[in-house]
């Protein structure tokens, strides 16, 4: 089966906190994750649609952060990120509570072949057709890229 493909909202501080640098082996062993693999490791919060998203990703996945604007740092408003799931762990909430300082992102996956990038909306419609932002995390339909191997390499440039 294919690979999809995800756009992803992350804010800050988590991103920088947890996902732009490897987690702090302190903060995994407090989460009780050390178990863990891949480079990285995000979550999307437990709602509605983060529940719909996480049930349709797949290891292997492609990934595509986008920073939501909340004015803490100057690439917010930009993707800033690609990757691909390496396995996906639902969090207990005083694991999402030691990595992200909230109880409610517990939808977990560990993050390979992250890549960080800074691209802007115009680049991104370029390559994907995307005239503005996410609104949330969302899978990217079929019909917007070839592969996911080829837009990972499109957004490398």
């Amino acid at each position: 089966m294919a690979a999809d493909l995800f756009r992803v909202t992350v804010d800050e501080p988590n991103y920088g906190r947890v996902l732009e640098t490897p987690v702090d082996e302190e903060r995994l062993k407090r989460a009780e994750l050390l178990h863990l693999t891949g480079d990285r490791l995000w979550a999307q919060r437990n709602s509605d649609n983060g529940q719909q998203v996480y049930e349709a990703m797949s290891p292997g996945d492609g990934l595509l952060f986008y920073k939501v604007q909340r004015g803490h740092t100057n690439d917010e408003g930009k993707y800033v990120a690609t990757g691909r799931i390496k396995e996906k762990q639902r969090l207990k909430e005083e694991a999402s509570r030691a990595l992200f300082e909230t109880p409610v992102a517990t939808l977990g996956y560990t993050v390979t072949d992250f890549n960080p990038i800074l691209k802007s909306i115009a680049d991104i419609e370029d390559i994907l057709g995307y005239s503005s932002y996410p609104q949330s995390s969302h899978r990217v339909t079929d019909d917007r890229y070839k592969t996911v191997e080829h837009t990972l390499e499109s957004l490398s440039e």
